[in-house]
């Protein structure tokens, strides 16, 4: 594939003539990645420094590069920006969304009116020409939201299916009202003792990591927690060497960026407990990491308390969502006022393709099925454990 600008492919949509242009080269386009991510409400998964990151200490690594495809409207104005990369699966070229398995929320940047205005047969036409360009015979694109701040997403107007997880957030407001309201009386009381027998332990900080030191120290911990939390569950680590860079790279961008990983922490004498760490954008935190200390403290719930005061910060700060991200867990439910249903698309842009559709689909369906079920969801994780454990 070479990194160059096509700019020949122009086309009538129902919102109008498009122009559109493919890349891989992400310098060639920064400067318009940034005008509309800063324009379109969005996630840091949607973002230039993000997309850079990622092909620079993933893809690069894995001798891939990004698919990205770029509309301008008949003024000039770019009307929608979409982040690809391809991977092979059975000798087959796939098309995915960058960054596809580290991110919570998957979607292109479209501009409201131009979103609202596409029809079936336009995003069709955009997809299949993405995938002529990059010569992908297949679409995988999981994890698709169906609108993000008022934008609907129009690759819903394609086919898919129902995802297996869904996505959560608190929308933030006055705190003690939210904090009244997703927590009884009796379990406010009992992580106010708990986070009581913390201060009698010893100094207890929550923080975030500022200097260079830090944000190395915090993000070891962070892998060092997930390995041995990803351990117990029987589940294999996705912290990769690749991976472990570009969140490194994400924690040194300037505090500007919208990338911008900040970490969280809550330390007693010294000592992480446990982690939560995102990034904001516009007005919404994004959750993409979090862990837990194997220590006798953890009966004393330090995740819930760091999530706690996070979000009291946030309210604070003046900012309009905290998002917990994508998958079910308690402190999700706990806290949680929104869900957000997803859509997996697997679509064939190829003959061949079809060969690779239908096996996603089962797989994303079946997934779906044992998540939904909290007896075949015990019963998986067990199996998986001991499957895990039967290969040390």
């Amino acid at each position: 594939m070479e990194a160059v600008r096509t700019d020949d492919l122009s086309f009538e949509t129902s919102a109008g003539l498009v122009s559109m242009k493919m890349t891989s080269d992400l310098q060639t386009i920064a400067s318009e990645w940034r005008a509309i991510e800063a324009a379109v409400y969005c996630t840091s998964a949607q973002t230039f420094d993000w997309a850079r990151a990622w092909s620079a200490h993933v893809l690069a690594a894995q001798g891939r590069s990004p698919v990205v495809a770029i509309g301008y409207g008949s003024d000039g104005q770019v009307q929608f920006l979409l982040p690809f990369e391809t991977k092979t699966v059975g000798g087959l070229t796939v098309l995915r969304w960058l960054s596809q398995d580290h991110a919570n929320y998957l979607f292109g940047l479209f501009r409201l009116a131009f979103a609202s205005a596409l029809s079936k047969s336009d995003l069709s036409r955009i997809l299949n020409e993405v995938g002529r360009w990059s010569g992908a015979s297949v679409a995988a694109l999981e994890a698709q939201p169906f609108d993000w701040g008022g934008t609907p997403n129009p690759f819903g107007l394609l086919s898919h299916q129902p995802a297996p997880n869904s996505g959560f957030a608190v929308r933030l407001g006055d705190f003690e009202t939210l904090y009244c309201e997703r927590y009884k009386k009796r379990a406010r009381q009992s992580l106010l003792r708990k986070e009581r027998r913390l201060w009698e332990a010893g100094t207890l900080e929550y923080g975030w990591a500022e200097t260079t030191q830090e944000k190395r120290e915090v993000l070891e911990t962070f892998f060092a927690q997930k390995a041995t939390q990803f351990a117990a569950m029987g589940v294999t680590d996705i912290f990769t060497p690749e991976a472990r860079a570009f969140y490194a790279a994400l924690v040194m961008l300037p505090e500007d960026s919208p990338s911008r990983l900040r970490l969280g922490y809550v330390a007693l004498n010294g000592e992480i407990l446990a982690t939560f760490s995102g990034t904001v954008v516009h007005d919404r935190v994004n959750v993409l990491l979090s862990s837990l200390a194997d220590s006798p403290f953890q009966r004393q719930s330090p995740g819930a308390q760091l999530l706690r005061h996070q979000i009291e910060e946030a309210c604070n700060d003046g900012l309009a969502y905290f998002d917990l991200g994508v998958g079910a867990a308690r402190h999700k439910s706990e806290w949680s006022n929104e869900v957000y249903p997803l859509f997996d698309s697997y679509l064939a842009l190829k003959p061949q393709g079809l060969a690779v559709t239908l096996p996603f689909t089962v797989k994303s369906a079946l997934k779906r099925t044992i998540k939904s079920n909290p007896r075949l969801w015990a019963l998986a994780q067990t199996v998986r454990r001991t499957i895990k454990g039967g290969h040390a």
